[in-house]
């Protein structure tokens, strides 16, 4: 069974792959034309619901309060930095996904974008460190980061020499690789944020994916409707640009993050996270059959092959060559919100899985929210009880040191009956001896 899983989670990777070409291709003018904030609205909205329903079915199964859909629920009573880094980081993530969208739509090759994104786990290491996550960086780090860096480098001089040759309209390599630079800054960001947020705060991963949509879909719309996209570009659509954006929307946004999460429960965040390089080439070989974007220089198949490499050798032997020291294990994904963290065992890893979890999940907080509404509601029948219970025990008490005084005294009167007796035994005896001693003399 862990070899299906293994070829399903090869598939969803894949997938991950041609979603970086199918967002461009659908941005293209030449393609679908589908404006940038028009697609999000869109893919968001659709998103937005799926999840929501999901959650409204989980909380009425688990729960009946429908309170717990929403992080506030979870945020009441915690320090004001946590409520400001919880909705903050739905920004954060607003802002990284807006800007790999965009990176996907200038760039001439999608595959080197896909490179840049692969440089994450380095990214969110070093923030790691920087916010003082984790103690020290993992080993091997540095030299992981500098081939990988060259690789891309590679990649991105190839897609740039072609695309200057080709003059390929609507193309801007630069802008793209500036887009994909805040991606990977604004990402990392939100990963190392969302640790604190879920772990050390005990706020529900899903609860987080909600907040984020919340904020994601309303403010694509805003923007498109205030730079007034065209939202009549669905007319001219064919058969391939819906069967796109169902990819996109339905596929990617919805089907591909459950796949994802329970890829990670099958296999291990271990596992999954070495072998994500395999989006690099998938996405290579899409913008060759969909964007007709062949590489132009060998080097470009150089550098995929550095890239792909470093990624799969640098994680996999943070996840399993180095497993006693103390590094948060990331399932690196920009499109999961999961992660796995150490536990007391070293060589076991503990998954924080909302689907799975769930469960449990919901069953701990309905009693730690139970407790406190029944501490909050009943607070004075909580101190009349409690003072009842006290004055019970301290009748209790008194009837038992009474009792106790009572047994002690009547143990005390035996005590001295009995020795009262004794002595008067002993008194006659000793007055029958002299009496017998008299009677001898007087014979």
């Amino acid at each position: 069974m862990l070899v299906v899983y293994f070829l399903i989670t090869i598939f969803l990777h894949i997938c991950l792959g041609v979603y970086a070409t199918t967002v461009g291709w659908i941005q293209s003018p030449s393609h679908g034309n589908m404006q940038t904030f028009v697609f999000l609205g869109v893919s968001n909205c659709f998103s937005f619901l799926f999840f929501f329903s999901l959650q409204v079915y989980r909380v009425r199964k688990y729960q009946n309060k429908f309170s717990r859909l929403f992080i506030f629920h979870y945020l009441r009573g915690k320090p004001k930095f946590i409520w400001f880094q919880a909705i903050s980081n739905a920004f954060i993530w607003v802002i990284a996904n807006i800007s790999t969208v965009l990176s996907f739509k200038f760039a001439s090759h999608p595959s080197t974008i896909q490179a840049l994104s692969l440089m994450v786990p380095f990214i969110i290491f070093f923030f790691s460190k920087l916010f003082r996550v984790t103690k020290t960086l993992p080993r091997f780090i540095f030299p992981a980061f500098i081939v990988s860096v060259g690789g891309c480098l590679m990649m991105i001089f190839g897609a740039a020499k072609k695309a200057h040759q080709e003059n390929m309209k609507g193309t801007n390599n630069a802008l793209a690789i500036l887009f994909a630079v805040i991606f990977d800054f604004a990402i990392s960001t939100f990963f190392v944020f969302q640790q604190n947020i879920c772990k050390n705060y005990k706020v529900p991963v899903e609860a987080l994916l909600l907040l984020v949509m919340q904020v994601y879909a309303p403010i694509s719309l805003i923007i498109s409707f205030v730079s007034k996209e065209n939202w009549k570009v669905f007319k001219d659509f064919g058969a391939a640009e819906w069967i796109a954006l169902v990819f996109l929307a339905f596929g990617i946004m919805c089907l591909s993050r459950l796949g994802q999460t329970k890829m990670v429960v099958a296999i291990g965040a271990a596992l999954y996270s070495s072998i994500q390089g395999i989006r690099l080439p998938a996405t290579m070989v899409s913008d060759y059959v969909i964007l007709k974007a062949d590489p132009h220089w060998p080097l470009q198949y150089i550098g995929a092959i550095i890239v792909v490499i470093s990624i799969s050798l640098f994680l996999g032997y943070q996840a399993y060559a180095d497993k006693k020291s103390k590094f948060v294990h990331f399932a690196f994904d920009p499109f999961t919100f999961i992660y796995a963290e150490e536990e007391e065992f070293e060589d076991e890893f503990t998954l924080i899985n909302p689907v799975k979890n769930a469960e449990l999940t919901y069953q701990m907080e309905t009693l730690l929210s139970d407790h406190e509404d029944d501490d909050k509601n009943n607070g004075d029948k909580n101190q009349f009880n409690l003072k009842n219970d006290f004055e019970n025990d301290f009748d209790n008490n008194n009837n038992n040191n009474n009792n106790n005084n009572n047994f002690n005294k009547k143990s005390e009167s035996t005590e001295s009956t009995e020795s009262t007796e004794s002595s008067d035994s002993t008194e006659s005896s000793e007055i029958k001896k002299l009496d017998e001693i008299e009677e001898n003399d007087r014979k």
